[in-house]
């Protein structure tokens, strides 16, 4: 994990409010704290908190290929079917699941 903000971004000198990554999945650049004077809602000026202002690059990762083999269900031969899992190793006793 990687703390970007590197300075206070409180009035009193406190690190509040922080930018944490992964550092190999995000890359954080031009991390600028600055006074905006921002508007808290109410109208008031909020003026003990900083600003925190960047630019994230995020990678998405290869989508993952999977193989999915599946029967046909209209050309399945009931008995065929029937006799597969008659000669299987699935254990049917003591199943709960209804």
């Amino acid at each position: 994990m990687m703390q970007h903000v590197k300075e206070p971004t409180h009035v009193r000198g406190h690190t509040l409010d922080v930018v944490i990554t992964r550092d190999t999945v995000v890359t954080v650049s031009n991390v600028v704290v600055t006074y905006p004077g921002l508007s808290v809602g109410s109208g008031n000026i909020s003026k003990d908190h900083y600003a925190v202002i960047f630019n994230a690059r995020a990678s998405t990762p290869a989508p993952v290929r999977k193989t999915v083999t599946f029967r046909k269900l209209r050309e399945i031969k009931i008995e065929t079917f029937k006799q597969d899992i008659t000669e299987s190793e699935i254990q049917f006793e003591n199943i709960d699941d209804p």
